[in-house]
């Protein structure tokens, strides 16, 4: 193999570690089953309660991000 071909082998493998930033299954399946229970009229208004509901339930991140400067 040649080397660009192994760095971008390493780059992709580093990638693939790096955690996501999700909800515990937990919290996913109790806002799931709170929706169930709730009648929605509109399209969307489904994901919107789902994606209220485990930002209500999950705790802000702990850390300041880093951004690059260009």
């Amino acid at each position: 193999m040649n080397p660009k071909c192994m760095i971008a082998v390493a780059c992709l493998a580093l990638m693939s570690v790096t955690p996501a930033l999700a909800a515990p299954p937990e919290i996913e399946d109790f806002c799931f089953d709170q929706a169930s229970q709730v009648r929605f009229s509109g399209r969307g208004e489904r994901e919107a309660f789902i994606a209220n509901c485990i930002a209500n339930l999950t705790p802000p991140p702990t850390k300041k991000r880093r951004y690059r400067k260009y």
